[in-house]
């Protein structure tokens, strides 16, 4: 049996009706998914949503479970956090390219998110052993941030030219003796 459906639902009762005579079919093609595991030939196991191909045994089958679609504000979160997650991952590339550009160029720079050493309680200036030893450690904490951050996708060229960095960072400076 064919059901008409008029091509105006005026009344707000008819719109239910009509919505509800729409979402019918849906809901039930959805309740009567299957999952099936096959097994062929060669013993090669796949589980699909059709039916298994000729030549194929079928282990089982099963009702699938059918997930709810995202609602418009759950879509709308997801999109404004992959924007975000893209902002933050510019930002943090910029910062490390300037920072690899820096030390090709010889200046010297230290990592933005390293803590500043606490001030010496002697009045002698630091020598350059601890000087070099800080900014060491600042630059391998700051390559050890972005080896976490997965997230980043750094090339291996990329990765190369940080520990290059990191490499002259920890070069220890010293005076030729007279």
């Amino acid at each position: 049996m064919k059901a008409i459906l008029p091509r105006r639902c005026a009344a707000p009762l008819i719109a239910g009706m009509c919505a509800a005579m729409l979402l019918a079919p849906a809901a039930s093609a959805a309740e009567t998914k299957q999952l099936y595991k096959c097994v062929n030939g060669k013993g090669v196991v796949s589980i699909q949503s059709s039916r298994c191909l000729a030549g194929s045994t079928e282990a089982w089958h099963r009702p699938a479970p059918v997930e709810p679609a995202p609602t418009p504000e759950q879509s709308a979160a997801a999109a404004a956090k992959i924007l975000r997650d893209e902002q933050t991952v510019r930002e943090l590339s910029a910062e490390v390219e300037k920072k690899l550009r820096a030390a090709e160029a010889g200046t010297p720079t230290t990592p933005a998110a390293a803590p500043t050493p606490a001030p010496a309680t002697s009045l002698d200036p630091p020598t350059p052993e601890a000087v070099a030893i800080d900014s060491c450690q600042a630059a391998q904490a700051f390559a050890g941030a972005v080896r976490e951050k997965s997230w980043l996708g750094i090339t291996e060229d990329q990765t190369r030219r940080l520990y290059g960095w990191v490499a002259d960072q920890c070069k220890v400076q010293t005076k030729p003796s007279d």
